[in-house]
């Protein structure tokens, strides 16, 4: 017999057995009448029944009775439903050494050297958590060296928007690096899903990044060095129907309804931020450092260039992400990685029609001042900040054009037609090639 027939026998027993109680727990309310009826050999009612049938309230009482068994035994179904899916879930989870404390629910995901899972707690302290397992036999010493330096600086944040460091610890093969939780997932499929964000949402979640980067800036004296949609996960929110759905813009057709947004609460299901992954932050306070690293899209001029650079890169990739939110699609893109590096060193991007004509100047002059080539000019954390967008203040802006003419040392731009992000996400597939990275693993 198959591990699955076993249990769905174990959740047919379970079924007869409640009916049974079900039925024993009624009997002392059932009238002599009705323990006539059920016992009479003929098959034929008695005169008496037939009377108590013709008693209505009698017969709604019943009847309710008969519906509320009907429920319970519904949401048993349910919940035997449930725990068989979790039984065959966990027999399929992998066995690591050193793991007891920590039952494995369910793979979130992988990497090269890791696999990601929800897991319960046993102890019940933390209960749900995510788990990342990396198979540090298959790891050099400077993949485990990043490993290590990634555990040591999330041992010394505590932030709210920042994903925290539960614990990490090693077995003989493998390093388990164990995380808060995040329900949501990645912002990545949030933004697919909803095509754009608006101006309160992108807001909402832009302004949650700036706390953990000026967190990690101010306090900490960490460059992130690889922010992006995809290490920015949340927190689910309740999800109100939108009561006045604004008109559809150019290529709103797939827009799902983001909802009535709530302040300090969020919309589109999309509550609390947390940033994560910092596999490639480094300790830099006021210094300067020049390891190429980073994701192309959202990496700055200053690292392209091979340059010196500080936590400006920061910034930079706010902006990216912030254009993304607002749009739905990168300011910089490209088939062509060299073509793509070559804006970037140029700042070239725009502010496209139709998808921009929407969004204020406002919000528009804050990503100009993020979007700067020269990070000595760029906004820093605080001048991010203190801008009238994030403030909400109905202030005059003074716009920024954060385009730069076309560098004739590289010849002429070609001027793509902006290509969704779904797009995108669908061309690296399950994991991003190469390509996408200048640097995975820095040496410092």
């Amino acid at each position: 017999m198959t591990k699955i027939q076993s249990i769905n026998n174990l959740i047919q027993q379970r079924k007869e057995t409640r009916l049974v109680e079900s039925h024993n727990d009624l009997a002392p309310n059932v009238s002599t009448v009705h323990a006539e009826h059920s016992t009479n050999p003929t098959g034929e009612l008695s005169f008496a029944t037939k009377a108590a049938e013709s008693d209505e309230p009698k017969n709604a009482q019943a009847a309710t009775q008969e519906t509320s068994n009907q429920i319970r035994q519904e949401r048993s179904v349910e919940i035997d439903r449930s725990v068989a899916a979790e039984i065959v879930n966990r027999s399929k989870m992998p066995q690591y050494p050193g793991l007891d404390r920590w039952i494995l629910v369910e793979k979130l995901g992988y990497g090269a050297f890791s696999n990601v899972y929800r897991a319960r707690d046993s102890t019940t302290e933390f209960g749900e958590v995510a788990i990342k397992v990396l198979r540090s036999f298959q790891m050099d010493i400077n993949q485990r060296a990043k490993i290590l330096n990634e555990v040591q600086i999330m041992r010394n944040i505590d932030h709210p928007n920042i994903v925290k460091l539960i614990d990490f610890f090693e077995s003989q093969q493998f390093c388990y690096i164990i995380l808060e939780l995040c329900t949501g997932g990645e912002l990545l499929p949030q933004i697919v899903r909803l095509t754009y964000f608006s101006e309160d949402l992108s807001k909402h979640v832009i302004v949650q990044v700036a706390k953990a980067i000026e967190y990690l800036h101010e306090t900490s004296g960490v460059v992130h060095r690889d922010i992006k949609p995809e290490n920015i996960l949340f927190l689910p929110a309740p999800f109100t129907p939108s009561k006045n759905p604004k008109p559809q813009q150019p290529g709103d057709e797939d827009k799902e309804d983001e909802g009535e947004f709530t302040s300090n609460f969020g919309s589109g299901g999309i509550g609390e931020i947390k940033i994560a992954d910092f596999g490639l932050s480094k300790v830099i306070w006021d210094t300067r450092t020049g390891t190429p690293c980073g994701t192309v899209g959202y990496t700055a001029p200053e690292i392209v260039n091979d340059e010196q650079y500080s936590k400006g890169v920061d910034m930079w990739a706010m902006g990216c992400v912030l254009y993304t939110l607002l749009c739905g699609f990168p300011p910089f893109r490209d088939e062509s990685i060299q073509i793509l590096t070559k804006k970037i060193v140029c700042g070239q991007f725009m502010f496209l029609s139709p998808w921009w004509d929407h969004i204020s100047k406002s919000a528009q002059d804050l990503v100009s001042h993020l979007l700067v080539v020269d990070p000595m000019k760029r906004y820093n954390i605080k001048e991010f900040m203190e801008h009238p967008w994030i403030r909400q203040a109905d202030e005059e802006t003074i716009f920024t054009v954060g385009l730069s003419p076309l560098d004739q040392r590289y010849g002429p731009m070609s001027q793509t037609y902006p290509q969704p992000l779904k797009d995108v996400v669908a061309d690296q597939g399950p994991c991003q090639p190469v390509s996408a990275h200048i640097l995975s693993v820095p040496s410092t």
